[in-house]
Order: C-alpha cells, then structure tokens, then sequence
C-alpha cells in the first residue's frame, strides 16, 4: 500500500489538493487523536521505534493516505480523508471499520466531512493527472451519504 499511498499523495501535491500540512493538523494534534482512538497503534509504533513527531508516520499510525482540500460545484470547501486499497473486499471491510465509533471519532477529530475508500490497483492507477481532476470532482460533487463515507472502485 505505501506505493499507491505515495503516488496518489504526489498526484494530490501536483494537483494543490494535498491537504496534509494544513494548519489544524499539527503533529501534536494528531499524535493526540491517534491516542484516543488508536492507542494500540501508537504503542506499536512506539514500539517499532518510529518518530511520533513526524506527521508521515502519524497519518501511517492513523491508516489514512491521504487528506485532499476541494471545492464543490456550490463553491463550498470540503476536507476529505483518503484510503487506498487494491482489493475490493479489502475496501468493503474498511467501510465497515469505518462506520465504527472509533473511526467516526477520528474523522469529527480530523475534521474530515467525507471519507473515500479508492480501489485501485497498481497496473490500474490512472496516469494522468487530468484523470484524477475529473475523479475527484466528479465525486465530490455526488451527494455524500448520511455518513460521510465512500467505496470508489476505480
């Protein structure tokens, strides 16, 4: 996953959707959001000996690949939490963690107004960065369920 993590994060940088170093999302606060909601994955990081100051091992902590800024077709912005998967039944068992009081947690805390899971494979990811403007507007200006979150089978 850290290759399919790592592309779409460089495609969101190039598209100035990357919304990682926003200014609400300090490593502080999300050390602290990921020891409420997650502390078994902070210990194990611990553990494994990472540095909890860095923000890239943090949003690894808290399994979130990307964080993207856009702005729908009423003009409104809206904060979207990003997952990679390559399987699809990998994607359904996250939507259904994600329903959970943890992760709705972690997502009030991130302020995160939508939650995507994206099935991609890696020979599948698309290329072109025209590809991905038209995927990320286009769903982001579908109607969000009750919920907030999003299976995308690319």
């Amino acid at each position: 996953m850290l290759g399919l993590r790592l592309r779409f994060q460089t495609v969101a940088s190039q598209l100035r959707v990357l919304d990682f170093n926003a200014p609400d999302l300090k490593a502080e606060y999300l050390l602290s959001v990921a020891e409420e909601y997650l502390p078994k994955r902070v210990l194990w990081a611990e553990k494994k000996r990472h540095d909890l100051t860095d923000i890239h091992v943090l949003w690894e902590v808290l399994n979130i690949d990307g964080v993207i800024l856009l702005e729908n077709q009423e003009g409104n912005l809206i904060r979207v939490g990003v997952s990679l998967v390559e399987s699809e039944k990998r994607g359904l068992d996250l939507m259904y963690d994600l329903k959970g009081k943890q992760w709705y947690g972690i997502r009030q805390g991130l302020k995160l107004e939508q939650y995507w899971v994206l099935v991609v494979k890696w020979r599948d990811f698309p290329k072109e960065n025209e590809e991905w403007i038209d995927i990320l507007y286009r769903e982001i200006d579908t109607p969000a369920t009750a919920w907030g979150c999003r299976l995308i089978v690319l």
